[in-house]
């Protein structure tokens, strides 16, 4: 390829989207519009950014997000471990970013993405990341972002003392005890708390101002019980917890919720009806089990009466037993609107997780009940139509029925890949 401007068909030099003769538009804008274009970029980019103009020369240190990422520094998951100076190049690099960022400008956000690759050195590498993301709280920032791969993070929960921070999202990171104590009385402001692969060693999560808590793949304690206690949470979601899920103390403001139950945990039916009471106030919930043989006795108490709830989706968990788990969540939600049942996506059910003693009383009565969604395979239609039959047995004929394949379903990464990654 020939060098020089590019041509149009004619053979006229066309001109740069960013430049007007001699003139430089993208260098016209208004320094918080170009802060706004470099917060897009990884903190190596944005440096980089110096030796565009005299304009740009000092812009980077004061732009208020901050993405390191040890990738920059042509790191990966494999090469870290075997070429270390890559690993002490990111560090300097990090260390040099901060310090001769100016300090009178506070930090926004700050997103590290970090590896621990040798668990020998877990103490020292846990410490650096620990220095920056102090520095960071101290700049009042006001979302934090950490995603450590390889081998977990421990941090630090003595840092986090900020007034300002709101947002805070962690990945395989470890967090021992006194960590949400010291989110509690260091954090006030905080309202957003999500958590992805991380090992909780703490016994109680505990926040009088925390609105949003998503767990994804978390680790509990195996020795003590942990409870949640989150009196303003209106927001829960808690996917596939490990050993042992957590006691739902104090959640009366919960509005939302999803709990999806993976074979990696001690559960029985107490602990099933522990749970759902829990959720007696939320408008939306979202259940799936997928772990332990479950056995129930006739119990229509299982369930609270679901005094708001609208819009309720399960899986094909409540059709064992003959439907149970279903008839005694429409038994007790007077008000649902919506019911979506999701059917298994990939593979037939391999066995009933709920079993027991037949429910004695099957009817009920769902007056505001307008749309049942069910999503199944194929294979599957012939049992979305016995459910379709459960309703009109009931009566209740008047309910619009929407079965829709797997198949037709758009792929969409997960939520918390989107988020981890976005």
């Amino acid at each position: 390829m020939k060098g020089g401007p590019p041509r149009s068909k004619r053979g006229r030099v066309r001109a740069s989207p960013y430049t007007t003769g001699d003139r430089d538009i993208l260098s016209d804008l208004p320094e918080e519009a170009l802060h706004r274009i470099m917060s897009f970029l990884n903190a190596r980019q944005a440096v980089r950014t110096c030796v565009l103009s005299q304009r740009w020369h000092d812009l980077w240190r004061s732009v208020p997000r901050i993405n390191v990422n040890y990738s920059e520094l042509s790191m990966s998951p494999i090469t870290a471990g075997i070429i270390p100076n890559n690993e002490v190049a990111f560090k300097k690099f990090v260390n040099r970013l901060l310090e001769l960022r100016d300090p009178a400008i506070a930090i926004h956000t700050f997103n590290l993405r970090y590896i621990i690759s040798n668990p020998n050195n877990r103490k020292n590498d846990s410490a650096d990341a620990n220095r920056w993301i102090s520095h960071a709280l101290q700049k009042q920032a006001r979302f934090l972002k950490v995603i450590v791969d390889v081998y977990e993070l421990h941090l630090d929960h003595s840092v986090f003392t900020s007034c300002y921070l709101g947002r805070i999202t962690l990945k395989n990171v470890f967090l021992d005890q006194g960590f949400f104590k010291q989110l509690e009385i260091g954090c006030p402001a905080l309202q957003e708390l999500l958590l992805y692969g991380c090992i909780i060693g703490d016994d109680e999560i505990s926040s009088e101002s925390l609105n949003v808590l998503t767990m994804y793949g978390c680790q509990f304690p195996t020795l003590h019980e942990s409870c949640i206690s989150a009196p303003n949470l209106t927001s829960l979601i808690m996917h596939q917890p490990e050993n042992f899920v957590p006691v739902l103390d104090d959640v009366a403001s919960l509005v939302t919720a999803s709990v999806d139950l993976f074979p990696l945990i001690e559960f029985y039916a107490s602990d099933m009806r522990q749970l759902l009471w829990s959720f007696s106030g939320v408008r939306n919930l979202e259940l799936d089990y997928y772990a332990c043989k479950m056995r129930i006795k006739n119990n229509p108490q299982l369930c609270p009466k679901f005094i708001n709830l609208v819009d309720l989706t399960l899986g094909q968990w409540c059709l064992d037993l003959d439907f149970y788990v279903l008839i005694i969540f429409l038994q007790s939600s007077p008000r649902l609107e919506k019911l979506t049942l999701k059917l298994e996506k990939y593979y037939p059910h391999p066995y009933e997780h709920i079993i027991g003693d037949q429910l004695n009383e099957r009817s009920f009565t769902c007056e505001h009940l307008k749309t049942v969604e069910i999503i199944c395979m194929e294979d599957d239609e012939p049992l979305a139509k016995i459910v379709e039959g459960l309703f009109v047995d009931n009566g209740m004929t008047s309910v619009r029925f929407d079965i829709k394949y797997w198949s037709q379903i758009p792929f969409q990464l997960p939520e918390f890949y989107r988020e981890l990654y976005d």
